[in-house]
């Protein structure tokens, strides 16, 4: 299942497309008719079409016992909050970054996380870039690192479905929601 069909549940869908014989997307959850429109229209074989929700909790009263993997690629400040929600289920989810953006979110989530049943990853996949994982290979070669430099080519805020991502209570600003990743291959 997709829950948010926008930009980057768009491209979860293109990406599942190239694995339609191991993955099937049934569901889709959106309250934008316009997003479940597009996504629908990346569905290749008409005969997968899946099932099509406006609403998060009708998807989940009715199908979370059917859902293996649950997406979730909706608004930052909404990932927490269904995080909570669905974390109750014994599912995979991936939830796209970040997970909370702001203390309280954070706190929620620490108290309710020893009683998931889900077992969640976070799209971290910078790490998993074709250079990132050059770098890596030769961390043995180079000796102990001294200084890394990251520096992101692209506009800090893309348009999305009623701009959301620029409003500072919704999105956590920039070091949450794009500076998040550095510091994932900072650790790393």
């Amino acid at each position: 299942a997709i829950l948010g069909v926008g930009m980057m549940g768009q491209e979860h869908i293109s990406y599942i497309q190239k694995f339609r014989d191991r993955v099937v997307v049934r569901y889709i959850c959106d309250p934008s008719s316009e997003s479940i429109e597009t996504a629908l229209s990346l569905i290749e074989n008409e005969e997968d079409a899946p099932a099509v929700f406006k609403n998060e909790s009708d998807l989940r009263e009715n199908h979370a016992e059917d859902i293996d993997l649950l997406v979730i690629a909706t608004p930052n400040y909404l990932h927490t909050p269904q995080l909570l929600r669905w974390g109750q289920y014994p599912m995979k989810i991936l939830c796209e970054k970040p997970v909370a953006i702001s203390e309280q979110q954070v706190k929620a989530l620490r108290k309710a996380s020893p009683l998931f049943k889900a077992k969640i990853w976070v799209a971290m996949e910078y790490r998993y870039m074709p250079a990132i994982q050059k770098l890596l290979s030769l961390l043995p070669t180079i000796g102990e690192l001294k200084c890394v430099t990251i520096r992101e080519n692209r506009y800090p805020f893309l348009s999305k479905v009623g701009e959301w991502n620029k409003d500072l209570n919704k999105t956590g600003d920039t070091l949450v929601e794009k500076c998040c990743h550095f510091f994932d291959l900072f650790s790393l």
